[in-house]
């Protein structure tokens, strides 16, 4: 399984060196990190669960094997954040030990082929 990480510039402080720093916590020859200053990637990908206008960040998003991004993200499989106020609906909310929860079962779930988009 692969991973993507897009860093984007949302709260003061954000940047190319922080994003830079904080991709150093996550190192793994599996993840792949990126920096969108212009938060493109956060307003796609926010579109793509329907949320028009909006910027998608604290997102964790889950695409079926093959999915592509061609003109736009896919719509994902499973999707979850951590914003308890912000762009995104309190459905798909988790944080601390229940956000490590859902996204080990979520991991599993696609794994087995249980989750379609």
């Amino acid at each position: 399984m692969n991973a993507t990480i897009i860093w984007l510039n949302i709260l003061p402080g954000d940047s190319d060196v922080t994003a830079r720093d904080s991709a150093k916590i996550i190192s793994h020859e599996s993840v792949r990190h990126f920096y969108d200053p212009d938060r493109l990637s956060g307003k796609a990908i926010a579109e793509s669960v329907g949320w028009r206008d909006k910027v998608a960040w604290d997102i964790y998003l889950f695409y079926a094997p093959g999915a592509e991004w061609i003109e736009g993200p896919p719509i994902p499989a499973a999707w979850m954040h951590q914003l308890s106020e912000g762009w995104a609906d309190r459905e798909h909310f988790r944080t601390g030990d229940y956000l490590v929860r859902e996204l080990h079962s979520t991991v599993i779930a696609l794994n087995r082929g249980q989750i379609c988009p």
